[in-house]
């Protein structure tokens, strides 16, 4: 695993990081939300651009905390404070919205596989599941509990080319990985202090080799597993060095197998290079 850049926003905005949280890439630009500044930063690297969105047509955002990006360019927002998935376009534009308090408790987590939307919502401990086309609520899967397939205040999901979706159970100290249709296939992970354990899991997202990493906020590392849960490497540590971070949050892997934490109290976005089989190095 290798370190290949940090972003703070202090090079490419007056306004550095506060608080990243969420993180996402398509691999040309970099999407931050920023609850601490209450806005989503957006990186352009190609065009050398940066733009902050900050409102949702006639309200600010309160508490932005997960991004993904649509197949057409299209920004989602969760914002936890105002229990609402916003969308923009490109250029930080409002579009529209999905859900309200009477829908959402608090969303966190956002994935989109085809024409679907996931949003985690933490304090229903259950996913809820939108159409990409109208923002229809299609269905919603996980109750609170401890048994396979029960959610104890779950925060962040990945969803894989196939269609695998990915979530940290977080006060269950575990992940569970469940198909597109919210059927649950897996899962590992418990509280403890050992490699391989867990003590606040947060960011997860996959590999082209289908390596699981999680980012554990209280050991200040990210962990690798394999599909069964095995473990496969740990990066990271406590400091504020390259390579080191402090109460990391949201994890995200492009189509490059670029590797973006959300190193939120390094106020910073590491990005690491995953050297798989499946995979080369980029400039």
């Amino acid at each position: 695993m290798k370190v290949i850049r940090s972003v703070s926003g202090e090079e490419e905005s007056e306004e550095p990081m506060v608080r990243p949280y969420g993180v996402y890439s398509d691999g040309k630009s970099l999407y931050v939300a920023d609850p601490g500044l209450s806005l989503v930063h957006c990186f352009d690297f190609r065009e050398k651009k940066y733009i902050q969105i900050k409102d949702a047509k006639d309200q600010h955002l309160e508490f932005p905390v997960g991004v993904a990006v649509d197949k057409e360019g299209r920004i989602l927002v969760t914002d936890s404070g105002l229990g609402r998935v916003f969308t923009f376009n490109n250029a930080g534009k409002y579009l529209g919205e999905i859900g309200s308090f009477d829908v959402f408790e608090k969303p966190t987590g956002i994935a989109i596989h085809n024409d679907r939307i996931y949003v985690v919502d933490t304090h229903r401990h259950s996913v809820l599941v939108f159409s990409h086309d109208d923002g229809r609520l299609l269905f919603q899967f996980g109750k609170n509990g401890s048994k396979a397939g029960d959610f104890h205040y779950p925060t962040h999901i990945f969803a894989s080319a196939d269609g695998h979706l990915y979530i940290t159970d977080t006060l269950n100290f575990r992940v569970q990985i469940f198909d597109r249709d919210g059927n649950f296939l897996s899962l590992f992970g418990k509280l403890g202090d050992a490699m391989g354990d867990f003590s606040k899991p947060k960011g997860i997202a996959a590999d082209s080799d289908g390596n699981i990493y999680v980012a554990d906020s209280q050991f200040d590392n990210v962990q690798i597993f394999d599909h069964s849960g095995r473990l496969l490497l740990v990066f990271g540590g406590s400091g504020s060095q390259k390579g080191k971070m402090s109460l990391p949050a949201g994890v995200f892997i492009d189509m490059n197998d670029r590797v973006y934490v959300a190193d939120s109290y390094n106020r910073r976005v590491q990005v690491f290079q995953y050297l798989g089989k499946h995979s080369k190095e980029l400039d």
